[in-house]
């Protein structure tokens, strides 16, 4: 049940989608900063020029809050499932909810001297022991409370922002932090990067694939979120017919499904994110015996690929992270 939990936490990411189906407000919402209210003290250089930075700005939020923000934070928060952006731009933060990723992500070593303040609303009690300076709240999901924000604005000041897709995160969260010039350099070195992958592996953008997901005995069906928007976005494969109309066109993250339909949704590529090791998959009770899933044409030419979940998240760390793992994921 906890990865139940965690995954649909991570989903609701997007995800809309992600994921994918957050879309366009990103640069309307989280932009609208005003001028700086607080000015810091002005230095003056031997030609007699002054130059004035400002202690603090005024911060529409993804929820149309106005937050009187430091300029250069440093003493940050983060209470959402994507801190692997934070991490991409230079930004440690001092607290995270690492009580729903910190046992299920890619980076593991990235996340020692953070404190874990809790789930994604945040413990008060440990983020008010942190002394931050800034608090970033997630407002993606049906778990956003205003009352957290308002009890979380007590202690710190708090903004929301929305998941979004990755890059639209990390321009997010650049301009919160004063890391734009990180983030834009990530973003272009990850899509130098993406394009040598998918040229080792000699992707096809005529062929379709999909993305399931074994959680326990439930399986998951992938729209364009998560690990479904690096096969669909990055390598470039096209969605099956179904998956783009039952899951994409419709902004769903993804559905749980029976193996009733396992063909009608598998592409011509397949990947499958297991925490089930060869051994497991082996077993009688293994999806993999099912002849629903042996009669898919990707089953029977050897076109599925098994992944560990910890790659279902789309934070710009763990995507880096998955291009170098691709290529011996798909030798294999």
């Amino acid at each position: 049940m906890k990865h139940v939990r965690i995954f649909i936490l991570c989903m609701t990411m997007v995800m809309g989608a992600l994921l994918s189906a957050c879309g366009s407000n990103a640069d309307r919402s989280n932009t609208n900063v005003s001028a700086p209210t607080d000015q810091s003290s002005t230095s003056s250089n031997n030609d007699g020029n002054k130059s004035t930075e400002a202690a603090t700005r005024m911060y529409t939020d993804s929820k149309g809050h106005q937050v009187e923000i430091p300029t250069k934070p440093v003493r940050v928060i983060y209470t959402g499932g994507e801190l692997g952006d934070l991490l991409a731009i230079d930004v440690k933060p001092i607290g995270a909810a690492l009580g729903i990723i910190g046992d299920q992500i890619a980076y593991p070593e990235l996340i020692n001297g953070i404190a874990d303040v809790g789930d994604l609303l945040g413990d008060l009690e440990k983020v008010t022991a942190l002394d931050p300076d800034l608090i970033l709240l997630d407002s993606g999901g049906s778990y956003y409370e205003e009352n957290a924000f308002e009890q979380l604005s007590k202690i710190a000041p708090t903004i929301t922002y929305d998941r979004l897709s990755t890059n639209e995160r990390l321009r997010v969260f650049g301009d919160i932090l004063g890391k734009q010039a990180e983030a834009e350099r990530w973003i272009s070195n990850y899509d130098a990067k993406a394009k040598e992958v998918v040229s080792k592996l000699n992707i096809n953008t005529n062929v379709t694939a999909s993305v399931f997901l074994q959680l326990g005995k439930d399986f998951y069906i992938m729209g364009n979120a998560s690990l479904g928007s690096t096969v669909y976005e990055t390598l470039g494969f096209s969605p099956s017919a179904k998956v783009k109309e039952e899951l994409i066109d419709k902004g769903e993250a993804f559905a749980n499904i029976s193996s009733e339909v396992y063909a009608e949704l598998a592409g011509e590529w397949m990947f499958v994110l297991t925490d089930d090791d060869e051994t497991a998959r082996a077993a009688t009770d293994s999806f993999t015996n099912d002849p629903l899933w042996k009669a898919i044409p990707a089953v029977k030419n050897g076109k599925v690929y098994y992944l560990k979940t910890m790659w279902n998240f789309d934070d710009a760390i763990t995507k880096e992270r998955l291009l170098d793992e691709l290529p011996n994921i798909v030798n294999q």
